[in-house]
């Protein structure tokens, strides 16, 4: 499996021939951020937020669309993925109106959690189906996501193979007042950091760290 991050929430997961974009967002309106203009088979967005989340007209058609707050409890299946969620909020309020999702799906043989835009630690229901995942894809910029505070113990509870930060502040990228990787990574003294020049990970089964390691990649846009 490959994984690009193409900046801020935005993923590419490619896997045997398909290609899932995760949460595209809209160029120029987040900030420096260059358009997602490339070809995918299915795209998925974690909650309806057209400028961060949910931006669909840079990418190049054709493509499916799966909408995360509309699959149902048993998972929606597309070709070989399956891929459910948890229904979490975007701060510690949990207000409907900031009703978003995590996403999770298995691919080749490895769990992966896309926890979107969490705003809040996770009650014990809201964990299980996501514990023991082995690579997670985390919001890492704090307030308005899941204070930095409340890191260590959500990764402690999930404990993970990998944990990809995202949603973080990188100066002439991203126009929220969020805060930048290095402070994600001081809430977790003693984790090994792989500061990658590339923006693409390969991910195999085999080859996955014992020990939770922070992989770190550079936005591709």
């Amino acid at each position: 499996m490959k994984l690009t991050w193409y900046g801020h929430a935005a993923f590419l997961i490619e896997t045997a021939g398909t290609r899932v974009i995760l949460d595209p967002y809209r160029s120029p309106d987040v900030g420096g951020y260059l358009p997602i203009n490339e070809p995918a088979n299915l795209v998925v967005v974690s909650h309806d937020n057209e400028r961060y989340h949910s931006h669909l007209g840079q990418i190049v058609r054709p493509f499916e669309v799966l909408r995360a707050l509309e699959i149902p409890p048993e998972g929606s299946t597309f070709r070989e993925m399956t891929f459910e969620t948890i229904h979490v909020f975007e701060n510690a309020k949990r207000l409907v109106e900031d009703e978003v999702t995590i996403v999770h799906f298995r691919v080749e043989g490895m769990h992966v959690v896309f926890l979107g835009d969490l705003g809040h630690p996770l009650r014990e229901d809201e964990l299980a189906p996501i514990r023991g995942a082995d690579i997670v894809l985390i919001p890492a910029g704090g307030a308005p996501t899941i204070d930095l505070a409340d890191i260590p113990a959500l990764l402690e509870a999930i404990s993970p193979k990998v944990v990809v930060p995202m949603h973080y502040k990188i100066e002439g990228k991203i126009n929220l007042k969020i805060q930048p990787v290095e402070r994600f990574i001081e809430m977790l003294p003693g984790w090994p950091v792989i500061h990658s020049n590339d923006s693409t990970i390969e991910f195999r089964r085999s080859s996955l760290p014992i020990d939770p390691t922070i992989i770190s990649p550079r936005p591709q846009r």
